[in-house]
């Protein structure tokens, strides 16, 4: 008697914790029967709900009708659900007809039976794919980023890399994996030779592994591949720390452009006002010559003299026609106004021209001048006379300005390939190769003072240069410094004009 009012308390207690949990129950005994539901698998299992003594086959009958099993073949779906081993402990998730995921856990039971707990899992699952949704964007944006990155924690622990940032240190992917420790990582490109090697590489490693984490770090390397890599650690919450690796390339190579033009702008603003002082210093002589000439010429002239004095004058002043006749030139040039007129040229002739105009000045500068045989049969040239003489000019001047009395002077013309090329050769000062290059950009000049030995406006080879560049040819220079220059003029085989070939009498 006892022992029934003893029973009466635990059942009622018993009852009193199925309805209070959360969780779905479902009792079922040795003939796999329902013994009994608790409220919360009754709300669960709605629209497939469970009843004292159904079998465990009535059971699933329902719910294949219910559709909690999917679609499918009902006796395909029974025969599966009956093979359920429920003596072993199991857990299974589906998601029912109403969109809810439930977990099903059934624990066998020791007289036989087996219990079901039923769980509503749906929150779980939704958090568990917004999470894996969110590790997938993360993923994307990770490796589509321009930047490497480097997630390290708190313990100095690898988290996470993309692998722009392998990419970018020049390793392989295999190097940043998870879990390795900074230290490890240092050790790992020291020894495969990413640090480079020798005492250097060793205390290159010694700097990183003992940098302070809690401050901002940047260093620059260049990788495997040349690129210019900014590699730069800054501190995170957490005591987490995020290295970032940006090409740099492009960006220095910008700031290298934009500085070599910021320092070739400023050396042009200098040849340009060097040059503006050459052309006063330049005009201010022969103008000085005319006045001083002119003023002395009036009083000869009352005197009844004055011829030395007039041919002073007319020379003073060719020269100052000539210097502004070259500004002109110039300016033309650069404006993109500069025609030619095509003329037919025997190149032996306009040499010969060249050389009688400057015997004079040869003669002066006790300097030989040597032309080419006038016999050598070649094609004329189809060409602007003035502009093309203009250029030899230049040539010849400075070949004899910067020649020393007793050199020599030569002018060869020829065949080059299928072009014709002009040669003017000196025994001159020469000029120091590292000036090669710059004799023929415009408002420069080697000697930039104004008590320089040699005058000039400085612009003979700049203008000389296009003259021949408007033709369709060439000219370079070679020269040794106290052993003369070599002015190599060129000019394109459909300047040529070959003469016809005579017939047989």
């Amino acid at each position: 008697m006892s022992t029934r009012r003893s029973a009466r308390p635990d059942a009622a207690r018993l009852a009193a914790v199925l309805a209070a949990l959360p969780e779905g129950v479902i009792l079922f005994d040795a003939d796999h029967r329902v013994v009994l539901t608790n409220p919360a698998y009754d709300w669960l299992m709605a629209g497939a709900e469970a009843h004292p003594h159904d079998t465990t086959e009535a059971v699933i009958r329902a719910r294949i009708a219910a559709g909690e099993y999917g679609p499918g073949d009902p006796e395909t779906l029974l025969v599966r659900h009956l093979a359920y081993d429920f003596s072993l402990p199991q857990t299974r998730r589906r998601r029912r007809p109403n969109g809810t995921t439930i977990e099903n856990r059934w624990i066998p039971l020791p007289d036989g039976g087996f219990m079901g707990v039923v769980r509503d899992i749906t929150p779980q699952v939704e958090a568990d794919t917004a999470l894996h949704r969110r590790g997938e964007e993360t993923a994307v944006l990770l490796s589509g980023m321009r930047h490497g990155l480097i997630l390290w924690g708190p313990d100095r622990r690898l988290i996470l890399a993309n692998p722009t940032a392998a990419t970018l240190i020049g390793v392989p992917s295999e190097l940043l994996a998870p879990g390795c420790t900074h230290a490890e990582f240092i050790d790992r490109l020291l020894a495969g030779g990413y640090l480079g090697s020798g005492r250097l590489a060793h205390a290159m490693a010694a700097e990183i592994k003992a940098r302070d984490w809690g401050h901002p770090w940047v260093r620059h390397f260049v990788n495997a591949a040349g690129r210019f890599v900014e590699r730069r650690s800054d501190p995170a919450p957490g005591g987490m720390s995020i290295t970032t690796f940006t090409d740099m390339t492009e960006t220095r190579e910008a700031e290298h452009a934009l500085r070599r033009a910021k320092e070739a702008a400023e050396a042009a603003s200098q040849a340009k006002s060097r040059f503006l002082a050459t052309m006063s210093h330049e005009l201010r002589t022969p103008l000085n010559t005319v006045i001083g000439f002119s003023e002395a010429l009036a009083a000869e002239i009352a005197a009844g003299r004055g011829a030395e004095y007039a041919r002073a004058i007319n020379t003073a002043g060719r020269q100052l026609l000539g210097l502004i006749d070259t500004l002109l030139d110039v300016a033309r040039l650069e404006s993109g106004r500069f025609d030619l007129v095509e003329d037919l040229i025997a190149p032996t002739r306009l040499i010969a021209a060249c050389l009688r105009q400057f015997e004079p000045a040869a003669l002066a500068a006790e300097i030989t001048l040597i032309g080419p045989d006038p016999g050598v049969a070649l094609p004329d040239l189809l060409a602007d006379r003035r502009r093309l003489s203009q250029a030899l000019h230049q040539l010849v001047s400075n070949a004899i300005k910067f020649t020393p009395p007793g050199g020599t002077v030569r002018i060869a013309v020829g065949r080059d390939g299928d072009g014709l090329g002009i040669t003017v050769t000196d025994t001159g000062i020469g000029i120091p190769e590292a000036d090669l290059a710059r004799v023929f950009d415009p408002f420069v000049q080697l000697d930039a003072s104004l008590a320089r030995r040699f005058t000039g406006a400085g612009l003979g080879l700049y203008l000389a240069r296009a003259l021949v560049e408007s033709h369709g040819g060439t000219l370079a220079l070679a020269s040794v410094p106290d052993a003369g220059t070599t002015a190599a003029l060129r000019l394109p085989a459909h300047r040529l004009r070959l003469p016809l070939p005579q017939e047989p009498p």
